[in-house]
């Protein structure tokens, strides 16, 4: 799709203008087709400016999408490199969604079995643990479901959470000024408020009781935003301006898809125990895998 493919130009030369010439003649089109799929992307809310020497997109532009999220994922087109040569990484993104655990969980009843990245700009209907909901303004966060095919059946679920955990600090502490803290399993707090939850669910082998797919939901609040009332005392975000909201999904996928091939390494746990509040908690779990 001519559109896709444009945006994915002007994401990877980010600022750099690129001429509607040389677009028009890497995809053998019309610059005045170049024109118009430029004009439906900035009617999407891409910020993509038009000056002599072509069109770039502001480096304020954060909306997220497919293209966007590619150029951060460590990953060919088609096939993830350092996890299976024979299974694709799809990507997916919606304007909205109830839940993106839910979307995946559709997926797989349906049959599509895959390894999937799933992205909404909003949710609707947010799930946390406990039957709790996450608020997902739009514009203002990441709210992310990796659903993918372990490569090794895993014994102990809460394996799965505190790795989900070590791929956000990995991805997101580098643009903090401070440590981000985990909260026991499953909670992300900065500067004394949480900023991310996750939600981990798992389709089980029912002969060895092993748990083979996981999804894995996240949702990080990354942009300042009002909360309301019975959330503010609470609930916080990163204040990040920057990396755009693309990079940061990219860059906790590859640690996730990373840190799934080898679940039996305890590597991982000793990042957990380094940020965690309940360290003894952490130690338990070290004694018991």
């Amino acid at each position: 799709m001519l559109k896709d493919e444009v945006l994915k130009v002007l994401e990877a030369e980010r600022p750099t203008p690129v001429s509607g010439q040389a677009l028009a003649d890497r995809f053998a089109v019309s610059r005045n087709a170049v024109w118009k799929v430029v004009n439906q992307l900035k009617d999407e809310g891409h910020q993509i400016s038009s000056v002599r020497a072509g069109y770039y997109l502001k480096e304020s532009s954060d909306r997220i999408s497919v293209p966007g999220i590619r150029q951060y994922l460590p990953v060919s087109e088609t096939r993830q490199e350092g996890v299976s040569p024979e299974v694709p990484l799809d990507v997916v993104v919606y304007e909205s969604l109830d839940s993106t655990n839910n979307e995946a969980k559709r997926r797989l009843g349906a049959g599509d079995s895959g390894n999937l990245l799933i992205v909404a700009d909003t949710q609707t209907a947010g799930r946390g643990r406990m039957g709790h909901t996450f608020y997902s303004p739009q514009q203002a966060g990441i709210y992310m479901t990796l659903s993918v095919e372990l490569a090794k059946p895993l014994y102990h679920p809460e394996q799965i959470t505190l790795a989900a955990a070590v791929a956000v600090v990995r991805a997101v502490e580098p643009y903090l000024s401070e440590p981000l803290q985990l909260k026991w399993v499953n909670d992300i707090f900065y500067q004394g408020k949480k900023v991310c939850g996750i939600l981990s669910e798992g389709i089980t082998d029912l002969e060895t009781g092993l748990i083979q797919h996981a999804i894995v939901g996240i949702g990080l609040n990354v942009r300042p935003t009002e909360f309301p009332e019975e959330l503010e005392s609470i609930a916080g975000s990163l204040q990040l301006s920057a990396p755009t909201r693309n990079e940061i999904v990219g860059r906790i996928t590859g640690e996730l898809l990373a840190l799934y091939q080898d679940l039996d390494s305890k590597e991982y746990l000793q990042e957990y125990l380094s940020h965690s509040m309940h360290p003894e908690k952490v130690r338990e779990q070290l004694n018991n895998t």
